[in-house]
């Protein structure tokens, strides 16, 4: 099965006549017909029959018909994705991500894409999830990397791939320490300064959810701030202004000189990160970076 014999099999499909196929690919009317015959014998079926003046597609005809048009549509973007990457006409590629992945697991991926790719103007934006499907949806953005679910809504019109796992876990200040001993419970936490990400936030949504499954409403909480970043909250934790759940990615070994970790009893939220993308086809500098995002996390979902 060749490029050839597709092409003319859909050239063919299209018209319907194998006279009026060969005068718009510049083909006798005996090359098509041979083409054809050629692929009929290869897959043992015939592919087309004749009724009258006119050519329809037996039922073999009409099942490989979709798959033919995929097939000339992935060698038609693997060439254009060639030509732009020797043309060095790869453009821009804008990035949207929550603060966690976007702190903790893109910058390295970004360094070894950006060394490969010069040629392509990157951007990185850190956004709250559900603005990040905003942006997609209105092409400000042209990939996002998420936390937590997206409601029925946001989840019309994007394609969404698993990225990795995460925990949440509980930090409180190590010289002004909130918690006494390295294990506490929600019961006594609810009496505790708490310090919340912003509402929108993947890591909002997540302790909020898995909290209410274990009936404790965040309204049962002492929330004494609500902060919309990450590296903030780790700085006021570490000054003993309250006791924060984050993303056990999000804490890096220059943090363990004010923070430490604090067990919670029978409550250890653990969270999908994704990958989200436009419904439509995604750009050649997108596919890139996904590809390299891939080698990267030894990713397995594809696009």
């Amino acid at each position: 099965m060749t490029h050839d014999q597709l092409r003319i099999f859909l050239k063919v499909a299209e018209l319907g006549s194998f006279t009026q196929a060969g005068e718009t690919l510049f083909l006798t009317q005996p090359a098509i017909s041979l083409q054809v015959k050629t692929l009929e014998q290869h897959l043992g079926v015939p592919l087309f029959e004749r009724k009258g003046r006119q050519v329809l597609l037996t039922e073999a005809g009409v099942r490989l018909l979709p798959h033919a048009r995929r097939i000339m549509e992935e060698i038609a973007d693997a060439r254009a994705r060639v030509a732009e990457l020797s043309s060095g006409a790869l453009g821009t590629l804008r990035i949207g991500s929550s603060t966690t992945i976007g702190t903790a697991i893109l910058p390295s991926i970004l360094y070894e894409f950006s060394r490969k790719n010069p040629q392509i103007r990157t951007s990185l934006s850190i956004l709250n999830s559900h603005r990040i499907v905003f942006d997609l949806k209105t092409s400000e953005i042209d990939i996002g990397f998420i936390e937590g679910d997206l409601t029925r809504t946001e989840a019309q019109g994007v394609r969404r791939s698993f990225l990795a796992q995460d925990r949440l876990v509980l930090v409180d200040s190590r010289d002004k320490p909130y918690v006494a001993g390295d294990e506490t419970s929600l019961q006594e936490i609810r009496r505790l300064p708490l310090i919340l990400r912003e509402a929108g936030s993947g890591t909002r949504q997540i302790l909020e959810d898995s909290l209410l499954d274990r009936g404790y409403p965040i309204d049962l909480f002492t929330v004494s701030l609500t902060v919309g970043h990450t590296g903030v909250i780790k700085k006021m934790v570490g000054k003993g202004a309250g006791i924060a759940f984050m993303s056990v990615l999000a804490i890096e070994k220059g943090d363990q000189e004010l923070l430490r970790t604090v067990r919670v009893r029978d409550f250890s939220p653990i969270r999908d990160l994704w990958i989200v993308t436009p419904g439509r086809r995604v750009s050649s500098a997108t596919r890139l970076f996904l590809d390299c995002v891939h080698e990267s996390l030894n990713w397995d979902s594809r696009l």
